[in-house]
């Protein structure tokens, strides 16, 4: 692509969600319920609603998988009745080995969640000798394109086994496992880019053969992001191809300020960012260029949002969400001159043609509100990415990983972007919450 100035910047959108992370509702007056209000309220008060396609619910919606907890999350919604949600099972919402009130509570939602893909799947054993019957299982699986990006909800939990007392089991299922090939394989075929959402990495799947598959499926099909919860902590895990990304959780945490994450798919570019709920607004995510540790392999000027026009600029593009208009919004290279940025009232980004010689070590874009008194960090926002400077000497792909889907490539400490690296959660050292 190139960019004239930033007027004439092509009008393409890209996708962008807000990501709330687990839940785990018991308690309507317990502060998980009153935070998981405060952030639709914060939410809801973006404007335009349409610079984002939806809010992504990752699954451990309920604590115990009950009646009673559901309810909590379906009169928050309620209080919203027009937000886009996207939502999946996560562990927890069987955690007493059904899924009964789950299903009573999706099929409440309407016309806002899309009907589960009722397939046939063997149960564990059951009597002496043992019997594995077929049964009926609804799976919350949906397959949409929204900006171009094919994106697939995938549940991992009703297929599986596990409850309380016995621990995590997610699975697939021979089913679900050729719809999700079938998807990723047409969508590689119309050079659609996509972004999968399900509740885990991929390696934790029950079965070491599913852990594999999955995972070089999303590898050899260039799935572009992963999105997942139950991590409980902010995590980003590239892998040359993929991002795998989680967010931390609403209710069960220890790696700071609760809030939700904003990611983005632009042309070739994905970018990441959480948003905690004790900031003001503005909100700003640089949707492109890419950044360097993120940025898909082998880089080039094309897959890392670096092109030059003819006069030797790059286009800046960020999403800026916030209650109000800011009053402007403008990028630099490293402590360069700041250059203004426009926003075409037919796209949700800001965009500016920024001179670029390839030798910036960083790319900033600050967003500023009316109500900023000149000083303090109330009511002003940077985000901040190195961009490539050196491109791959060679067109070879990069090997798969030894263990693809999984967080061995994860990124160790990027504060600016919302990711700590400790790894503080129950589900990586065992914490029985």
């Amino acid at each position: 692509m190139s960019a004239l100035d930033p007027g004439s910047v092509p009008k393409r959108d890209p996708l962008v969600f807000l990501h709330v992370g687990d839940l785990h509702l018991q308690d309507a007056a317990a502060q998980n319920a009153r935070e998981l209000n405060a952030i639709l309220d914060q939410i809801a008060t973006i404007a335009p609603q349409d610079l984002f396609d939806f809010v992504y619910l990752p699954g451990d919606l309920a604590e115990n998988g009950y009646a009673s907890e559901y309810r909590i999350l379906k009169d928050a919604l309620d209080r919203h009745p027009d937000l886009p949600v996207r939502l999946i099972p996560g562990d927890h919402d069987r955690q007493h080995g059904r899924m009964d009130d789950f299903h009573a509570f999706a099929a409440s939602l309407g016309d806002r969640l899309p009907e589960p893909i009722v397939w046939d799947l063997e149960q564990p054993p059951s009597g002496c000798p043992e019997t594995w019957p077929v049964r009926p299982i609804p799976h919350y699986c949906v397959s949409a394109d929204v900006q171009g990006v094919r994106c697939l909800f995938v549940d991992m939990v009703s297929p599986g086994f596990g409850r309380k007392g016995i621990g995590l089991d997610f699975r697939l299922g021979r089913p679900q496992t050729q719809w999700l090939s079938e998807q990723l394989t047409q969508a590689a075929a119309e050079k659609k880019p996509c972004a999968v959402f399900m509740h885990a990495y991929p390696d934790d799947l029950r079965e070491p053969d599913d852990r594999l598959d999955i995972g070089g499926l999303f590898w050899a099909t260039r799935v572009r992001l992963v999105e997942m919860g139950h991590t409980h902590y902010n995590e980003l895990a590239p892998d040359g191809r993929t991002l795998y990304a989680a967010a931390r959780s609403v209710g069960q945490n220890e790696d700071g300020s609760v809030g939700y994450a904003v990611a983005a798919i632009d042309g070739p570019v994905t970018s990441w960012r959480f948003r905690a709920l004790d900031r003001t607004a503005p909100f700003v995510l640089i949707t492109s260029p890419a950044d360097r540790r993120v940025a898909t392999l082998p880089t080039t000027p094309e897959s890392s949002g670096l092109e030059l026009d003819a006069e030797g600029r790059i286009t800046v593009r960020a999403v800026v969400l916030s209650d109000a208009a800011p009053d402007y919004v403008h990028c630099r290279v490293d402590t360069g001159p700041w250059l203004l940025m426009e926003r075409d009232p037919a796209s949700r980004c800001y965009a500016a043609a920024l001179p670029w010689d390839g030798s910036g070590r960083s790319i900033q874009v600050e967003a500023v509100d009316g109500r900023w008194p000149g000083h303090g960090p109330d009511y002003v926002d940077t985000d901040v990415i190195e961009p490539v400077i050196a491109f791959s000497n060679s067109a070879a792909l990069p090997a798969m990983p030894e263990k693809p889907g999984s967080d061995a490539g994860r990124i160790l400490s990027w504060v600016r972007k919302g990711v700590r690296g400790d790894q503080l959660a129950p589900n990586r050292y065992g914490r029985k919450w």
